[in-house]
C-alpha cells in the first residue's frame, strides 16, 4: 500500500479510536487514566507505520542512495568516500565511518558559517550513504 494512503488510514483509525466510547480502559475511570490506552494504541499505529515504511524500501532505493556515482562526474565509490580498501572488515569500515563523521558531523560545525555548514552537511550525507551502501552489501 502506498505510504501516504496508509498514513491517512492509520490517522483515521487512531482518531476513531480516540473518540470511540468503548476502550480497553474506559475514559470515565479517572483523570487521564482512560487516555493511557488511547496513547498506547496511537503509539502502536505510529510504530506500525514507521516499520512498514522501513520494510517497503526496496533494495534499489538503498543502492541508489549509496551506490557509486559516475566517475566522470568526479564522485567516488563508497570505499573511497570512507577511505578504506574493498577488502576491509566490517569493524574497519565502522571505524572509518565514525572517524569521517567525527570530522563532518553537523553538530561539530554548528558554530561555523552557513556555507561551511552546507559543505559539512553534504559531506556527512555522502559518508552516511557510503556506509549504508557498504553495510547493505555485507549483510
Amino acid at each position: 500500500m502506498d505510504p501516504a494512503r496508509l498514513k491517512k488510514w492509520l490517522t483515521a483509525l487512531g482518531a476513531l479510536y480516540l473518540v470511540f466510547p468503548r476502550d480497553l480502559i474506559p475514559d470515565f475511570l479517572g483523570r487521564g487514566l482512560g487516555l493511557v490506552d488511547d496513547l498506547i494504541v496511537i503509539a502502536g499505529l505510529v510504530y506500525f507505520y514507521r516499520s512498514h515504511r522501513r520494510a517497503t524500501r526496496t533494495s534499489s532505493q538503498r543502492e541508489e542512495r549509496g551506490a557509486a556515482k559516475d566517475p566522470a562526474s568526479g564522485a567516488t565509490s563508497p570505499y573511497e568516500t570512507l577511505g578504506v580498501d574493498p577488502s576491509a572488515s566490517p569493524e574497519e569500515i565502522r571505524a572509518a565511518y565514525r572517524a569521517r563523521m567525527h570530522e563532518y558531523h553537523p553538530d561539530k560545525v554548528a558554530h561555523l558559517g552557513e556555507e561551511l555548514q552546507a559543505v559539512a552537511h553534504r559531506k556527512a550525507t555522502e559518508i552516511q550513504n557510503a556506509f549504508e551502501a557498504l553495510r547493505s552489501r555485507r549483510v
